[in-house]
This record gives structure tokens, sequence and C-alpha cells, in this order.
């Protein structure tokens, strides 16, 4: 894409709302896990990964947080998409994303919703096979990476 700000802001636009969705209970912690991401994305998957020994105490402990692959997972599906398409297309699918999803500050002049057409059935159509393709090669069990796929094309495929 050729618009870095844009894209960055897309990201964790859209994967704030998936983890909204399917992982409220991180939401406090989302802004310093994108900040961490942001700065090492690498080292940021990784560490989501469970260890040998659990430090903690019963079953929850082990559980892995989504929003790193959130995260991962929508920067991956916008650059294929910016593959793909070009990056004039990708960069207008992360400024509607923005739109779409982005908070205003408090006491910021103007709309409180900006309206875009919603996306068309080819448009979802190719993000619901890119988002499964790069969900697939995700350091996550199966069923959980396609949950987090289904989550970001059904957040996209219900937005007016």
């Amino acid at each position: 894409m050729s618009d870095p700000t844009v894209r960055d802001a897309a990201v964790e636009a859209l994967a704030r709302q998936v983890v909204a969705d399917i992982s409220p209970a991180e939401l406090p912690l989302f802004a310093a896990t994108a900040a961490r991401y942001r700065a090492d994305p690498a080292g940021t998957l990784a560490a989501t990964h469970p260890r040998d020994e659990v430090l903690g105490f019963g079953a929850e402990a082990a559980v892995v947080l989504v929003t790193p692959f959130a995260l991962d997972l929508v920067r991956r599906i916008l650059g294929r998409l910016s593959e793909k398409l070009g990056d004039s297309a990708g960069d207008s699918l992360a400024s509607r994303i923005t739109a779409w999803f982005m908070r205003r500050p408090t006491g910021a002049a103007g709309p409180t919703e900006v309206h875009t057409d919603p996306l068309s059935p080819e448009q979802l159509r190719l993000i619901a096979e890119t988002a499964r393709i790069e969900a697939a090669s995700l350091a996550l069990p199966a069923d959980q990476a396609e949950r987090l796929a289904d989550a970001i094309v059904s957040t996209l495929a219900t937005r007016t």
C-alpha cells in the first residue's frame, strides 16, 4: 500500500472491532498490545505462543491472546489485496475501514458516523478467500484461525 499511515490505522481499527466481537476481555489491553505489535510484530506473535511451563493457576492461564493474531491477519489481508488489486484499491479499502471503525477523539468536530458504500459481494468474496488463506498460515490452532478469519469477514460484511 502506498500510505502506511492509512494502512496502520485500518489494521488497528478493524482488528479492534474483531477483538471486541470475539474476545472482548482483551479490549483493555488492546492499545498496549497494538503498540507492542507495531514495534515488533514477530516478537509479539512469538510471545503469545504457549510455553512448556505455564506460569499461573488453572486452565485459563494457557489461553492464547487473539489481539496480536487479529492485527497480523488484518495486516496480511490488506497487503495481499494490495498485491492482487493494486495499491489504489488497497488504499481505498483501508480508507473505508478507517472511516467505518475509527473512533473520533472526544470533542472532535464533524459527523460522528461516516457513511461509505458497503463492500460488493465480489470484494467480500476476495476478502474471505484471502482471510482464510492467510489465517491458515498463522501459528494458531485451525479452529481459532478459521474463527478469526470468519470474524473479519463478517465484521466487514455487516458494515452498512
